[in-house]
């Protein structure tokens, strides 16, 4: 019994250790990886850039596969909507990411489709966010209440935009919300 257990819990830290390296080997090769994909970018080589960024999302790294997405939205290394979107939903799947991470990144996808989506859509992706007690509470309702007031759906836009008023947060600029309702109300 006791050389059973011995071997068992041997085995155990050899799969534990062996995980471990095989994580910390893919981190390197995605950080080495991302550096690459900024010297082919300081080379103006964007497709070089954008397959290696790609590769990154896919392999879905916590740490790396958002800074890549973000690399392809900032430089415009990718013009096909619906990739963009793929890669959202790829790093929004990545296990282990931090609760409020993925709300900034339901917000940075919201952001980034509410020209071209359903309003439905951007409502699904950030209910979940506005219904709890998250950081990006607040910058999700100006989001709103701006999508809403460039649409002039003013109603709509002063829903959000007293929402916020009623928010317990230091960081709000009350004087321009105000100034929207004001607006709102005089059309």
């Amino acid at each position: 019994i006791l050389v059973s257990f011995s071997i068992i819990l041997i085995l155990l830290l050899a799969f534990i250790w062996w995980s471990e390296s095989t994580s910390k080997k893919k981190r390197y090769i995605n950080s080495e990886n991302f550096i690459k994909a900024k010297v082919f970018l300081s080379k103006d080589n964007n497709f070089e850039s954008l397959e290696l960024l790609k590769n990154i999302v896919d392999r879905k790294d916590k740490v790396y596969s958002p800074l890549a997405l973000f690399l392809i939205i900032d430089r415009n290394l990718e013009s096909n909507e619906e990739n963009i979107t793929k890669y959202f939903d790829q790093v929004l799947s990545i296990k282990g990411l931090e609760e409020e991470d993925k709300n900034l990144l339901k917000l940075k996808k919201a952001i980034y489709i509410s020209e071209n989506a359903e309003e439905k859509d951007i409502l699904n992706l950030l209910n979940p966010v506005l219904n709890s007690e998250s950081v990006w509470k607040y910058q999700i309702l100006k989001f709103l209440g701006d999508y809403y007031f460039s649409k002039k759906e003013f109603n709509k836009a002063k829903q959000y935009y007293s929402d916020i008023l009623v928010l317990e947060s230091s960081n709000k600029d009350l004087i321009e919300i105000n100034r929207k309702i004001k607006i709102i109300e005089n059309e």
